[in-house]
């Protein structure tokens, strides 16, 4: 009866929305920020949507929105991101057991975003996002017109803690 159940719910899950609004929307919440939001700091949580002509980065204070047309580059790596700070605390809290999770890497993507602001200024924006999420992104962007570079990399491998 259970397992009824739980197929019911995933069923609706998967079905519900059609042809709804939150449908097309995707789900590009909880990046990790790395730089170039205004008075976001480095690894915060920020949620990413599309506008009518603009990406908008929200988190619950800022909302910093960059239009379309400024747009001038759009890289998307695939790289392998480690989370130093949870598996520490992981050892820590399991006696040693959890310190076998320093081995496992996380596969992610990292937007870098070129744009040019209202005074011609070059800026940038960087993201990490998980890599089904990266494909939603690069989605989005093609949709808009704008193109997006996908460099393959000779080692996939982060070397750096983000």
């Amino acid at each position: 009866m259970r397992v009824l159940v739980m197929v019911a719910a995933l069923a609706a899950c998967l079905g519900a929305g059609n042809g709804s609004a939150a449908e097309n929307e995707p789900n590009l919440r909880r990046l990790f920020h790395l730089v170039g939001v205004p008075d976001v700091p480095r690894d915060a949580r920020i949620d990413l949507e599309e506008g009518a002509d603009a990406l908008i980065f929200r988190t619950k204070k800022v909302s910093y929105q960059v239009p379309f047309v400024r747009l001038r580059r759009v890289l998307l790596l695939r790289a392998n991101r480690r989370y130093e700070g949870a598996t520490y605390a992981a050892a820590v809290a399991t006696f040693g057991v959890g310190g076998l999770l320093i081995l496992k890497k996380h596969p992610v993507d990292t937007a870098v975003l070129d744009y040019v602001n209202e005074r011609n200024g070059k800026m940038g924006i960087v993201v990490q996002m998980e890599r089904a999420q990266g494909e939603l992104f690069s989605d989005l962007l093609k949709r808009k017109g704008i193109p997006v570079n996908e460099p393959e990399a000779a080692d996939a491998t982060d070397r750096s803690k983000p």
